[in-house]
């Protein structure tokens, strides 16, 4: 006589690639009895229940339930895959608008430092100007009652009173040289 061969659980799952749990529901589902079982509870079946085992697992409707609940498609991979790339290539575009925005107000603030340098110096020559305005109108006669003092003027009170006749100015002429510059404007 003959012996038969015979498989483990073990030898079988691997085959099909598939869980214990899922051999077992599968086993009870088609009332797969093992040929052999010893001592200590190892269960042994025959090449024929192996063989239908691997074969619904591997390309009968098994193989079609298996990918359904382990999500092991190969369509669920590449829309993965696909889903990645476009994200991958939003965030491409969306560093490229950040690069391009950057250079913008990069050259905005470029422009900006300019235009504070430039009216630094339009306010520098202004103060000039004005210091030698006011320097001129002290040469001016009449225009000694006045002292600068950093570029501003102070009033000199004259020892003379301005209601004093023999002064060569008119009244109205000393009021007005007691403002300041740009007043006259």
């Amino acid at each position: 006589m003959s012996k038969e061969q015979v498989y483990t659980i073990n030898e079988i799952i691997k085959d099909a690639g598939i869980a214990r749990s899922t051999f077992d529901k599968f086993a009870d589902s088609r009332n797969l009895r093992p040929v052999k079982i010893e001592k200590r509870g190892k269960k042994f079946y025959s090449l024929a229940d192996k063989e239908l085992v691997v074969k619904h697992y591997k390309q009968g409707e098994g193989r079609k339930e298996k990918e359904k609940y382990t999500n092991h498609k190969e369509e669920r991979h590449d829309e993965v895959v696909d889903l990645l790339k476009e994200q991958v290539q939003q965030l491409k575009q969306a560093n490229e608008q950040l690069v391009h925005d950057n250079d913008i107000l990069t050259d905005q603030l470029k422009v900006k430092d300019e235009q504070i340098a430039s009216a630094h110096k339009l306010a520098d020559q202004a103060q000039k100007l004005h210091l030698g305005l006011e320097q001129r109108m002290q040469m001016l006669p009449g225009g000694s009652d006045k002292d600068v003092v950093d570029g501003e003027t102070t009033n000199v009170i004259n020892s003379s009173s301005p209601e004093k006749k023999d002064s060569k100015e008119p009244t109205g002429t000393k009021k007005a040289t007691s403002k300041r510059w740009w007043q006259f404007w």
